[in-house]
This record gives C-alpha cells, structure tokens and sequence, in this order.
C-alpha cells in the first residue's frame, strides 16, 4: 500500500487487527515465481524515470558492444593451413598418429608442400615440430614418428635415387567457423519490454483512477428575496410590495453526473430544477366600483342609463411562481472514514430558463396587474433569463450497499444578478438555501 495515500491508511489502519497467516504452500509458489527478474521490474516500475535513464545507458552500451563485435580485427583472422599441413594439424588435434610410407623424408616433403601450396606468402611457416601436436601438449615430429625418421635415416642414399611413391592423404574439409554475429545469442526482451508489458500484474494502489457517479437528489428550500428601488422615488412603491407579498415555500431537484478521483478530487455537473412560490394579498377597504347600467325600450333603444357606485372591500389572493432551469459546474473534495464520505463543494450554476407566473402591484397605480413569462400582453418586469448563480454545499455520504450511497447535502445558492428587467424600477434578488436529500449510484 502507499504510505501517502489517506485510503490506503485507512484500510492499513482498519485491518491491522484482523491479520491472518497465509499458508505456506502459497509463500512457496509466490518464492517460485518471483525470482530476481521481478524485484528488478518492481523497483524499476516505482522508480521510472531512474529506470529509464539506468535502461537508456544499458541499452547504449549493448548497442556500443554489438557495433564493436561487428567490426572485424586484422590482427585475429585464423589462417588456414593447406595441403599436408593442414591435414597433419587436424590427425595431431585428433590424436590419431600420422602414417608415412617408409623412406619418406618428412622434413624435404614438408618444405616442398609449403614451397608449391604457397609460393607467394611471405610469412614464416611454422616448422614440423610446431605442426604436429596432439592436444595443448606440443611434442617436436621426431617424437612423433621415431619409426620413420630411422627408416629415413638408413635408407638416405636410395631417396635420391628414386622418390618413394607418396601415399594419398584426404585432405579434411576445415570446420566452419560462426561468424562473431552468429555467436551472439537470440536478442532477449529488453528492460523495456518487461517493464511496459500488458501482461496483467498484481494491484498497484498508487496510481490514480476515477469513479463516475449518478446522483437523484430533492430538497425543500428556504428563499431570501432582496427588493432594492433604482431610484429613490421608488422606495414607496418597495415597502408595499414587500407589504403585499409573501414567501410560501420552495424546493428544488437535481440529476447529477459526479466523477470522483481516489485522491477526493470531485467534478460534478447535471441539471437542477428549482421552484420558489410566494403568496400575493391585496386587500382595499374602500374600493370603489362604478356600474354603468342601461336602459331600453320596446324596439331596443337606450332611453336612458343609470350609474351605480359601490364601495366595499376588494380582497384578491394569488399563488406566485418562479421556475428555474440550471446546470451546475462544482467543484469538490471527498474524505473518507469507514462508511462516511464527507464532500465539500461550491462551484457556479448557469441559469437556462426562468420563467414567471403571478400577480404584483402596478409601480403606476399601486393596482393588481398579471405578470407572465408566456403572454406577451402581460406586464413585462422580469427577464428570460435570471443570469449566473454561486453554489456551495457540504455533502455527507454513507454507503447503504455495494455501488449505493445515502446523500445528504447542506447547500446555499446566490443569484447576485436582479431578474427583473432594467426599465422596471425595482431591482430583485433571491438567495436560496435547503437540504438536498437522495441517493448516489456508482455506474
């Protein structure tokens, strides 16, 4: 395990007391199969970069030795030798005793060979009694063929007077020496080969992977709104706005794509839709409402009208809505400790749709008027769009199963942009903050 690796010390921590012996027979085949090659690879794979460079030289001084090899040296070629020479150097390397016809005089046939096999070669020829060997032991020719030098030596005026008939020799075809290429053995595989090998090697926990997760969350949300006059002369018109409206409730749900690295580096991205709901009251006691009746006669012509004036109270409720559409780009980091996983993120929410549904008062006449992001007839106060919003939450984690998590997640979410329109003379805000609830699958 990696001594820097907060994960890796927790489980080291963790299963300290839960330490079993392995058997022996398992030791035995590990001892078999791991031999000096692969604590080699092992410590080059932790120590690439000086693996590499140790590898760099190794194998330049392989190529160096190679190239050397191939070079030939004018002073190491073997000179083979011809005629009788050669085939008595390679009876003496045999072992096998030469057999020279009686009266043959070996020193003169010696010479005459050498004169006639090689006319030209300015090199000394070794003498007869380095010629004939038998193994390292070196013995003159003499000693090698007593009987004949005797013969020789009784018989020397008849060699004068007619040659002895010379028995043939078969001349053995000289062995085929490799070249100094066809010495060296097969290329083995190099430290590279070995070391970036796909074979399949035992769990390394050092190196970084990412885990990618699908979060279905929901929470209830507690709504802040910020009402702020453009000029002065507005205020009124804000203290009866703030008087006829009321926040009701609101929430919100999120579909979230998490990808998470085993270091605790969190990126998360998705949708997220939102809901705030606020409650309109208005209420006149002294509303005055005009009725304007008319009267007909028998062929259907007015004759005369009458106007009715009313005053009463005039009560008018309405349920307000404001729908958000956003994707959040987070940034986070995770801690783990046994089952519990606790994330802290924050990041920007892009706002794609904001849409409006309701009823406030009019800044012309403080009267009721409909407001709506779908009727083009309807008073136009609030943007398309309600701009780019700031996020940050505190997550909690728990692991309910294998792939499974429990979520809870603390949150706020600031839109510091009004979402109403520059001609309108009141600036709008909303802050929210709630409680996301939910479950986390691992894909």
């Amino acid at each position: 395990m990696n001594k820097h690796n907060s994960l890796d010390a927790v489980f080291r921590n963790r299963l300290r007391d839960l330490e079993a012996e392995a058997p022996m027979h398992l030791w035995e085949h590990i001892s078999q199969k791991r031999d000096w090659k692969h604590r080699v690879l092992n410590q080059a794979r932790q120590k690439k970069p000086m693996a590499v460079l140790v590898a760099a030289l190794v194998a330049a001084g392989l190529s160096w030795g190679i190239w050397s090899l191939q070079q030939p040296s004018l002073g190491n070629f073997p000179i083979p030798l011809s005629g009788a020479l050669a085939a008595a150097d390679i009876l003496a390397q045999r072992n096998v005793p030469a057999t020279l016809p009686a009266g043959f005089d070996n020193t003169e046939n010696s010479k005459a060979t050498v004169e006639t096999a090689s006319p030209d070669v300015s090199t000394p020829v070794p003498s007869q009694e380095a010629v004939v060997a038998s193994g390292n032991d070196r013995q003159p020719a003499s000693a090698a063929l007593p009987a004949v030098r005797q013969d020789a030596s009784s018989q020397n005026t008849a060699q004068h007077a007619s040659p002895p008939a010379v028995r043939p020799v078969r001349e053995e075809a000289l062995f085929d020496l490799p070249s100094p290429l066809a010495q060296q053995p097969a290329n083995p595989l190099s430290i590279f080969d070995a070391i970036f090998s796909p074979d399949p090697k035992c769990a390394e926990f050092g190196k970084g992977h990412w885990n990618i997760y699908l979060d279905a969350l929901v929470s209830p949300d507690l709504t802040f709104r910020q009402l702020q006059p453009r000029d002065p002369e507005f205020e009124e018109y804000v203290n009866t706005r703030e008087e006829t409206e009321s926040n009701l409730y609101a929430f919100s749900g999120a579909l979230r794509l998490s990808l998470v690295s085993d270091k605790g580096l969190a990126l998360r991205t998705g949708l997220n839709y939102s809901q705030i709901n606020e409650r309109f009251s208005y209420i006149n006691g002294s509303e005055e409402i005009i009725e304007t009746i008319n009267n007909y006669d028998q062929a259907g012509n007015i004759i005369s009208t009458d106007t009715i004036v009313r005053i009463g109270t005039r009560r008018k409720v309405t349920q307000n809505h404001y729908r958000m559409l956003d994707i959040p780009f987070l940034l986070g980091y995770e801690l783990t400790a046994n089952k519990l996983k606790v994330s802290v993120n924050g990041g920007a929410y892009l706002n794609l749709l904001f849409r409006q549904k309701g009823d406030f008062l009019s800044p012309q006449d403080l009267q009721p008027v409909r407001f709506d992001s779908g009727d083009p007839d309807a008073y136009p106060a609030f943007k398309q769009q309600a701009g780019l919003g700031w996020y940050g939450s505190v997550g909690f984690a728990y692991q309910a199963g294998h792939n499974l998590q429990l979520v809870v997640e603390p949150h706020i979410k600031v839109y510091p942009k009004s979402v109403t329109r520059d001609q309108y003379g009141v600036q709008q805000r909303y802050m929210t903050t709630g409680l996301f609830i939910g479950l986390r699958q691992m894909l």
